[in-house]
């Protein structure tokens, strides 16, 4: 069975692309199967372009504390996923819940902005046997909060030549292997100029959280003429080893750019203050 699914916000005609995908219920395993096939015509979401789309997926009220998203599909404004997603929950439940899509478009430099969504109230719904949606994506303005960050205060001791790192919190961390929530360490190393590691701390390990919070200090010691030209690594990794353990990194210093850079000045006009700045990780 296919269903044309429309929003009423939809009724000025204004069209920005069409997301298709299906719908089952697993009575066996009482789970939501949730299957993504595709998106078409994305290049109308955005006046930039539509580069590297993706798919986030959401039961909400939330289930469970697993993150369910697609494959980027790399300069493709019709990508093609075909994944398959699961929600463990009981079908009365189901009636009172409502199914987000939300479509990104990655960008590595920058916050990925939710550039089209669409939602799906599960009453209105009968998926007791398998149907085929082709919904029309409507246009949100919302910024994600899905790019992982790290809160981080800095402050130098001219007199006793002490560089201290406190590594306050991190939002949004999600495994890229499993999408779960990480046992996340962070990593911190002070280099030289050069690109030589001088020395390499880290903090304790938090298990299975998105949002941690170390509130750990890390210090090194620096002469007043080695800060203008050292540079912090700061790496925020997943102590589940996998094929990519690092989760996002950031740099603070004269090597680093825009907000580590920022950060690093500020610090340095402003000797014996902490000054904490939130940084975004990149991998």
């Amino acid at each position: 069975m296919v269903f044309f699914h429309q929003s009423t916000d939809s009724q000025d005609g204004t069209k920005y692309g069409r997301l298709h995908f299906r719908l089952k219920y697993d009575f066996d395993r009482s789970d939501l199967v949730v299957h993504v096939i595709e998106a078409l015509d994305l290049g109308t979401l955005s006046t930039k372009g539509f580069n590297d789309p993706y798919v986030k997926v959401s039961l909400i009220p939330e289930v469970d504390s697993k993150q369910r998203r697609t494959d980027i599909r790399r300069n493709c404004s019709d990508p093609f996923f075909n994944e398959i997603f699961k929600f463990p929950v009981t079908y009365d439940e189901l009636a009172d819940k409502s199914l987000l899509f939300e479509v990104f478009d990655y960008d590595r430099y920058s916050r990925n902005d939710v550039t089209g969504e669409v939602r799906i109230q599960m009453c209105e719904l009968d998926i007791t046997s398998e149907i085929e949606v082709w919904s029309e994506i409507q246009k949100s303005g919302r910024v994600s909060n899905d790019r992982p960050e790290i809160l981080l205060s800095l402050s130098y001791l001219p007199s006793a030549g002490r560089l201290t790192l406190v590594v306050l919190k991190a939002v949004h961390l999600v495994s890229p292997d499993t999408k779960d929530y990480p046992d996340a360490y962070v990593k911190v190393s002070l280099t030289s100029g050069d690109n030589k590691k001088i020395k390499k701390k880290k903090t304790t390990t938090k298990k299975g959280c998105s949002s941690p919070v170390w509130n750990e200090a890390l210090s090194f010691d620096v002469t007043e003429d080695d800060l203008k030209h050292c540079h912090l690594v700061v790496s925020v990794v997943n102590c589940h080893h996998g094929h990519s353990p690092l989760l996002g990194t950031c740099v603070l210093g004269h090597r680093g750019h825009g907000q580590g850079s920022v950060h690093w000045d500020a610090m340095v006009q402003t000797p014996r203050k902490a000054i904490a700045m939130w940084h975004q990780l990149y991998i």
